[in-house]
């Protein structure tokens, strides 16, 4: 896959390439259902997805268009900053990131009184960059706060994962 500021661009093996304009992109990010992710994470050994919804030209018209999907899939950081990346370019506003694997378990660390990021970068295995960027996601969530503990909301949050 690449990205331009004009398509996104996807290897269809010998038959060439196939492209998304970004223009034609509707929606970046929608929420994946958890059968979709099953088959996700059996196809490609990860649940971490994005969905990009799309239009395209009809096969069938010339004067029509039918609506689309394209399911990408990699490491959690990857689709995160894929997404961060394609939402302004496609003229859509950046909203507030679900939570992630990893903001769970940092959140738990919080829980637990670990809040050094070299510590939990060990304990965890993502680097310090990934923890910084999903402290940034629970403070904008106000699941905690800039000392690095659970907010009330963020206390239910975690009870709620927890049960």
């Amino acid at each position: 896959m690449y990205l331009t500021n004009m398509n996104l661009w996807f290897s269809m093996g010998e038959k060439g390439w196939s492209t998304i304009p970004l223009k034609n992109i509707t929606m970046i990010g929608r929420e994946v259902p958890d059968a979709l992710k099953m088959k996700a994470q059996k196809a490609t050994g990860t649940n971490n997805v994005l969905i990009v919804d799309y239009i395209h030209p009809s096969s069938v018209s010339q004067q029509s268009s039918a609506a689309s999907i394209a399911l990408l899939a990699g490491s959690e950081p990857v689709i995160n900053s894929l997404k961060a990346y394609l939402m302004p370019l496609c003229g859509q506003v950046s909203k507030k990131r679900t939570i992630s694997e990893v903001d769970k378990k940092l959140m738990y660390m919080f829980y637990t009184g670990v809040t050094e990021f070299d510590k939990i970068n060990f304990l965890v295995g993502v680097d310090i960059s990934t923890l910084e960027e999903s402290f940034e996601n629970l403070k904008e969530n106000e699941l905690c706060d800039s000392s690095k503990s659970l907010t009330t909301k963020g206390m239910s949050q975690l009870k709620k994962m927890m049960a």
